[in-house]
C-alpha cells in the first residue's frame, strides 16, 4: 500500500463526528475501492481476499475515515489500513489508503 503524507482535512466536531454503522462503506465496497485504489488486480486475487470495515469517523459532509482490516490472499496475516472515502452511504469512493 502506498503511504500518504501530509493530508490535512477539515473535521467534524460534535456528535455527528461518528456517523451510524448503517452509513459506512459496506465491507464490499470497501474490497473493491482498496482494490482498485492499489491497483491489484480482484480477478486473480478478490476469491482469496477479505476486507471489513471496523470503525469510521466523519470528516466532513462527504468525507469519511475509516479502519479496515484485510486479509490478502497472497500476504501471509492480517493487515490494518486507514481509508479516506468520498461521496454518499449507497456510493462511497476510496480517496487514500495507507497501511498502519
Amino acid at each position: 500500500l502506498g503511504e500518504i503524507s501530509q493530508v490535512i482535512l477539515p473535521t467534524v466536531k460534535g456528535p455527528d463526528r461518528i456517523p451510524d454503522k448503517a452509513t459506512w462503506p459496506s465491507s464490499e465496497q470497501a474490497k473493491s475501492e482498496l482494490f482498485r485504489i492499489s491497483k491489484w488486480d480482484i480477478s486473480k486475487h478478490g476469491d482469496g481476499s477479505t476486507v471489513s470495515v471496523k470503525r469510521c469517523m466523519r470528516i466532513d459532509e462527504y468525507s469519511i475515515a475509516c479502519e479496515l482490516s484485510a486479509h490478502l490472499g497472497w500476504i501471509e496475516g492480517e493487515k490494518f489500513v486507514e481509508s479516506v472515502f468520498e461521496g454518499a452511504p449507497d456510493r462511497w469512493t476510496m480517496v487514500a489508503s495507507k497501511n498502519r
